[in-house]
């Protein structure tokens, strides 16, 4: 039997029900297709207890950090594709010395034919492999292995 990360993905996924992310990923997919101007979406697990603090010093005004549960964060990249996100992942925990052995981070790139559901659950199947991989950074690119 082949383990599918399913209660991880349930886990994660009340802990997206209960914050904000919500609203905030309803409105960019709304910006999205009535735009077209693209998001980037990001779960991360750091066990920084200046995280927040930290990441609200590196990023950039436009960006939103929403915390969820157990040093495990969302975040939204507004304006900017897959590559640019992976790009300022990788900044940010350059700068915040982050990238410790056990964070991770899942990123993917909204499209216009997502749901909302659609969009949570690609993100929760990215972090259930980030949080198995030895990569650091899973996105999008991880589905199509």
């Amino acid at each position: 039997m082949q383990f599918n990360g399913l209660g991880e993905q349930q886990k994660f996924h009340k802990w997206i029900e209960s914050s904000h992310a919500k609203v905030y990923v309803d409105r960019e997919l709304y910006r999205l297709k009535r735009y077209g101007s693209p998001v980037t979406m990001g779960m991360y697990r750091c066990a920084d207890p200046l995280f927040e603090e930290k990441f609200r010093y590196y990023s950039r005004k436009t960006d939103h950090l929403i915390p969820l549960a157990e040093e495990h964060f969302l975040f939204l990249f507004d304006h900017t594709e897959i590559s640019g996100a992976i790009k300022a992942t990788e900044n940010l925990m350059l700068h915040m010395e982050l990238a410790k052995e056990k964070d991770r981070v899942a990123l993917t790139q909204l499209r216009e034919e997502d749901s909302l559901e659609a969009a949570f659950k690609r993100l929760l199947m990215l972090f259930v492999i980030a949080s198995r991989s030895k990569e650091t950074i899973v996105d999008d690119s991880y589905l199509m292995r």
